[in-house]
């Protein structure tokens, strides 16, 4: 029963590109194709949590994403940052699937900045579900680092299940640990040029690739590409005041259509 339970969850997981340690989330990130590892907001309390540091104020954050038209694939998933002198505190909750399979995440983190480093770590917990089998869970620690090399040149690393997680220790099935490092060009305030290399420790490394663009004050058009499968990204972004909206569209060349939309509200102080 263990077994078909593991080669079912893992079968399924592949498929649908569910998550399995990419919990990317945000129409920022979603609309550069999840090159977003160097971005310093509320939403690296997903993408990398090296960026939590960054963040200068109190917020809380929202997103839904609509997977190729089908229902039982949507994520949604929301989270709040708490700003302080000594760090900043994250919490966020991720849901794919639905009553038949589903992943869950529950996640904590704690980030600081130190002269140009910041640094977090993060634990979460994992829950994995089949109707028709039962339930697991799991933990798993995560860390990651943003450095600004100078002012136009950031330098991001990230790693997820840092503690080599099992989902059962009698059949040692794990939660795959994910490694990523990717470098930010930023020629000015209004561009950012991102390049990342993505590793799974059991599949081929995935390679991605965003362009930010400020076309005027408060309004952002982005795109971006990556490998493995092929994946094409468009997104746009209006933040007036302490409001963040983003949207943002990918094709992913095996299954389809992704639709995504996300909210962030700042509490300035």
């Amino acid at each position: 029963m263990k077994f078909v339970f593991f080669s079912s969850l893992l079968l399924l997981a592949h498929l649908v590109s569910a998550q399995d340690g990419k919990y990317n989330l945000g129409g920022r990130s979603a609309g550069m194709a999840g090159a977003s590892l160097t971005l310093g907001d509320e939403y690296s309390l997903f993408n990398n949590i090296g960026g939590l540091g960054r963040v200068e104020n109190h917020s809380a954050f929202a997103a839904y994403q609509n997977r190729f038209g089908v229902t039982e694939f949507q994520v949604v998933g929301a989270g709040a940052v708490y700003h302080s002198d000594i760090g900043n505190a994250g919490v966020g909750f991720y849901k794919f699937g639905d009553d038949l399979y589903s992943e869950q995440r529950v996640h904590l983190a704690f980030g600081n900045k130190i002269q140009m480093v910041s640094l977090a770590l993060g634990v979460d917990l994992l829950q994995y579900n089949i109707s028709t089998i039962g339930t697991n869970r799991a933990l798993a620690i995560q860390f990651g680092g943003i450095a600004e090399i100078n002012k136009q040149l950031r330098f991001g690393m990230h790693i997820f299940n840092l503690n080599q997680a099992q989902l059962d220790t009698e059949t040692a099935d794990k939660i795959p640990t994910i490694m990523k490092g990717g470098l930010s060009y930023r020629p000015s305030d209004e561009l950012m040029i991102n390049l990342e290399v993505e590793k799974d420790l059991d599949f081929d490394e995935v390679f991605k690739a965003g362009i930010e663009y400020q076309v005027v004050e408060n309004v952002f058009v982005r795109t971006g590409i990556s490998t493995e499968p092929f994946l094409g990204a468009f997104g746009v972004g209006f933040h007036p005041k302490n409001l963040k909206f983003d949207y943002a569209y990918s094709n992913d060349s095996r299954l389809g259509s992704i639709h995504e939309i996300s909210v962030a509200y700042t509490f300035i102080k």
